[in-house]
């Protein structure tokens, strides 16, 4: 290749499929979402203790350096992957938005809902705010990045960057050529730019979780458009960066250590573009493995609205165990129905 030629060749008009080893990290990100906030976070804040999700801390995660039960290790995988599944869609782009944003619409319609009936859900605060305009504020995701607004959904945050995801993503299939490197490093700029600015902010601490969307795109683009590897590699630093920084300009925020979950994450979501084979596409073809893939987004959203509000009725009368079973039973009961909902509207 002579200086003259693009760093990067024209997208391949090859079928665009995501790698069964995607499908297989968006299922197992979907039981740890779970197992993080719905068990462990819910165990945490009621002060139950649970021999198997001790044993978990002390075997897996200390040593792992991966804090939250591995819940903010899935939310990073699926934002990764999420990222690269936008960078394949070539739906036109205003659909890709409304079948992202009915997720956090719904579930926080529902968040609403149920807090008005007094159950207990997940929300920032604890005691959240229900009336009309906190609900809106919801709606409208003006709260997921406004200081002060109460939560009903506490991680539609990173549905909100998947969108921000898509948007870019368009940008870069529309354009294509330099944009493939360009499209990036401006999300990884804005990000760094928030963060420098206002670094106790709520939008720094969501922004800066946006470099990993980048770099699953580019992942997408090495894979689909011969975009070289080491700018792909170059990214993530550039990703983690952007976390140290944050780290270090406000200190409560490095004690989850989240540079050691982006790199696997990172690390993960690379080496399952590049080796996924038979095994893999054997296990993605699992009903179970799909299903888990396919309303990954819908158990991270709905297990803070039905799963708490359950646990929260049934804590008392069944054992804990039985309890949390019944919670996610039937938030993946309500996030299959949502999902079933959603796809028949945007049909």
């Amino acid at each position: 290749m002579t200086s003259t030629e693009p760093a990067v060749a024209p997208i391949a008009e090859a079928r665009r499929v995501p790698k069964p080893a995607v499908a297989l990290l968006r299922a197992v990100a979907a039981v740890l979402v779970l197992h993080g906030f719905l068990v462990g976070l819910w165990t945490t804040q009621h002060d139950v203790r649970l021999g198997y999700l001790d044993a978990v801390r002390h075997v897996l995660n200390r040593p792992l350096g991966i804090g939250e039960d591995f819940g903010m290790f899935a939310v990073m995988l699926l934002l990764t992957t999420g990222g690269y599944l936008a960078q394949l869609d070539r739906a036109p782009l205003r659909w890709q938005l409304v079948r992202g944003y009915l997720p956090i619409g719904v579930s926080s319609v529902l968040a609403a809902i149920v807090a008005a009936f007094g159950a207990r859900i997940w929300s920032v605060p604890v005691e959240p705010e229900t009336d009309v305009l906190a609900a809106a504020s919801n709606v409208v995701l003006i709260g997921l990045v406004v200081d002060e607004v109460p939560l009903l959904v506490p991680l539609a945050w990173f549905v909100l960057l998947l969108l921000a995801g898509a948007a870019a993503a368009a940008v870069i299939n529309e354009y294509r050529g330099l944009a493939m490197l360009v499209v990036p490093l401006g999300q990884i700029v804005l990000s760094a730019a928030v963060v420098a600015v206002a670094p106790d902010s709520r939008l720094a601490g969501v922004i800066v979780f946006f470099p990993l969307v980048a770099v699953g795109q580019l992942i997408a683009l090495a894979q689909r458009a011969s975009l070289k590897t080491g700018f792909v590699v170059g990214f993530g630093f550039l990703a983690l960066f952007v976390i140290v920084m944050l780290e270090t300009l406000r200190p409560e925020f490095a004690r989850w250590w989240y540079p050691v979950p982006a790199v696997l994450t990172m690390l993960l979501a690379g080496l399952a573009v590049v080796f996924s084979g038979d095994l893999a596409a054997r296990l993605a073809s699992s009903r179970v493995v799909r299903w888990l893939s396919d309303h990954a987004i819908w158990l991270a959203l709905l297990q803070g609205v039905v799963g708490y509000a359950l646990l929260d009725v049934l804590k008392g009368p069944l054992p804990i165990g039985v309890a949390l079973a019944v919670a996610v039973a039937g938030t993946g009961a309500t996030a299959a129905a949502c999902h079933r909902l959603v796809r028949r509207v945007t049909a």
